[in-house]
């Protein structure tokens, strides 16, 4: 273990003493009873504005470039196609990109609709990670720059929006999505992966996986060419059903656990992402949340050292706490939608000669959920913490590599409930590097902070039979959230350089009336009469992005209101957004 290691290493071991891990059992005699809240509550069709919500993270392009701009999809329609694809032929005319953006507008209209996730793949290669809003339009971006040598030639986009017709209950809406891939030519970056292998194939043929109570975990066998002297994992995901907002259950952490066949390689810490019917339907409109329409903390897993381990490897994906959720409430509804690509660097004709693993240390340690009672209210906290550490030297036919990589991370929970009132608290920290060294130099930094807080009250009384679906409830709802996310991704290939640093903060106040109608076991609903109606919601954002150490700095903040119990659309108090050289 060299200097930097030991040292990142015992700084972690000496900060957990002050986190002290608490091991308790689940009591079998917890009222476990919340407020009531509709996981999802979707709107009738409403007057559009003529543009509506935006992805507040942007990335600047060139202005001395002209691109090169590929029409993917232009309205295509989304209808009653569940997890179907829309298939897209495109081809990408060769040459070097300094920059791959990709836009995503989605427009809903013929009558109301939830919202719904949004996923577009790459040859069965996850790429873009986002969401629909619930009525009107909107748009989002994505940069693609890394997946440059994927996309080259003749390649086919899968477009996924997952839309349901029930016109019985008056579920008819249609999405249509507009995709552009803008092109810049010039210098391409350096480090960038050759080769990709999208993990845990659907029937569709695209990366995706629902993992639950049941089956909170899937294994994949890959096979790596020999040659291959740099390997990464990129997952996305996120939480579905009762799991939809897991950080109001009870266990409230969530960990993505990455195994490389049974050595524990990786942590993904999943955001809490709120759609825009999610919590308060009424504080999205217009204003989304942060990483709603367009994911943009991505994490990646550098599993280099594992190349030691061989060429042949069994990658499983397991999300943690998933069967004593089901211990706890009896339910097997909690669900997580899990989508990855295996990234890999190869060289064929530099073959890996032998390998010897230097280090090998991994820990994941979780309380377990933690309970107790009060007069008028039950208490729940639970924490956890991890490292992982590997290190390894290869030897290729022409030079050596010495690869290192460092995961730490810890994670607390805590809630206060009774059958009006919850508060609840989540906080997420994690901190990656690795560095290899040799035939070539790369070090990639990842880190990131993902708190919230939401604090909820609710009333709800029954005006139908409740044992039979639908229903039809009497609804009130008042509460506030704060949300933020703090991430940064520093990757450096021999001495090309790309940082991206994002502080991004997010309040909501506000609650709403009327009667709902609960069309499904899960707690979905539809508006039916509106009573009462006020949101604010504000959205600040600073975000540096910087290639070889020059780029630009995003400032971005924008108001949303709602005061209206018949015109739901809600308008902007201010959006502000600018550009500065940095």
């Amino acid at each position: 273990m060299n200097k930097l290691s030991k040292f990142l290493l015992s700084m972690f071991l000496i900060s957990m003493l002050f986190f002290p891990i608490l091991v308790s059992g689940i009591p079998t005699e917890v009222n476990y009873k919340h407020p009531y809240m509709p996981l999802n509550i979707t709107l009738p069709n409403y007057l559009d504005p003529k543009y509506y919500s935006f992805e507040a993270f942007q990335i600047k392009p060139p202005t001395n470039v002209t691109p090169i701009i590929i029409p993917v999809a232009v309205n295509a329609t989304f209808n009653n196609t569940g997890l179907m694809p829309i298939l897209k032929r495109v081809y990408i005319p060769p040459g070097n990109y300094s920059l791959i953006l990709m836009n995503i507008s989605i427009s809903e209209n013929n009558g109301a609709q939830y919202d719904r996730a949004a996923y577009i793949f790459v040859n069965g290669v996850p790429i873009f990670w986002g969401s629909t809003q619930e009525f009107a339009n909107s748009t989002s971006q994505v940069d693609l720059t890394l997946f440059e040598n994927l996309l080259q030639g003749n390649v086919t986009f899968q477009l996924v929006i997952e839309n349901f017709y029930d016109a019985k209950i008056g579920i008819t809406g249609l999405y249509h999505m507009n995709v552009t891939l803008i092109l810049y030519p010039g210098n391409k970056p350096k480090g960038l992966p050759n080769m990709f292998i999208p993990l845990y194939l659907s029937k569709y043929n695209y990366s995706y996986v629902i993992l639950n109570p049941v089956s909170p975990s899937i294994t994949q066998q890959v096979a790596i060419p020999n040659g291959t002297y740099k390997m990464e994992l990129l997952l996305y995901e996120e939480g579905g059903g009762l799991d939809e907002f897991w950080y109001t259950n009870e266990p409230a952490t969530r960990n993505i656990l990455i195994y490389y066949d049974n050595l524990l390689v990786g942590v993904v810490n999943p955001y809490e992402t709120i759609y825009t019917g999610g919590i308060d339907l009424f504080w999205w409109k217009p204003l989304t949340s942060i990483n709603t329409l367009s994911f943009h903390s991505p994490m990646i897993i550098d599993l280099t050292p594992m190349l030691a381990y061989g060429l042949t490897a069994n990658i499983t994906t397991c999300v943690t706490n998933l069967i004593t959720a089901y211990q706890i409430t009896g339910s097997t509804a909690f669900d997580w939608d899990i989508s990855g690509v295996l990234m890999l660097w190869v060289n064929q004709s530099n073959p890996l000669i032998s390998a010897k693993p230097l280090t090998s240390i991994s820990r994941f340690i979780d309380s377990t959920p933690i309970f107790s009672t009060g007069f008028s209210a039950g208490y729940y906290q639970e924490d956890g913490n991890y490292l992982l550490n590997y290190s390894s030297l290869l030897t290729f036919e022409h030079g050596e590599e010495f690869t290192w990589t460092l995961q730490v991370g810890k994670f607390v929970a805590y809630q206060t409930f009774n059958q009006i009132f919850e508060k609840a608290y989540l906080d997420e920290r994690f901190y990656e590097v690795s560095m290899d060294k040799g035939i070539y130099n790369s070090t990639l930094i990842i880190s990131g902070n993902y708190p919230v807080l939401l604090d909820l009250s609710t009333i709800e009384v029954p005006i139908s039979n409740p044992h039979v679906i639908p229903y039809n409830l009497s609804y009130f709802q008042n509460g506030t959230l704060s949300l933020s996310l703090e991430y940064y991704y520093e990757y450096l290939f021999n001495n090309y350089n790309t940082t991206i640093k994002t502080i991004e903060n997010l309040t909501a106040i506000g609650g709403f009336g009327g009667i709902i109608e609960i069309i499904n076991s899960y707690g979905g609903a539809i508006l039916v009469k509106l009573t009462a109606n006020y949101a604010n919601t504000q959205k600040n954002l600073t975000s540096w992005f910087l290639v070889n150490n020059v780029g630009f700095k995003e400032i971005f903040s924008a108001e949303g209101i709602q005061n209206n119990t018949t015109n739901l659309t809600g308008y902007y108090k201010y959006t502000h957004i600018s550009f500065s050289s940095s």
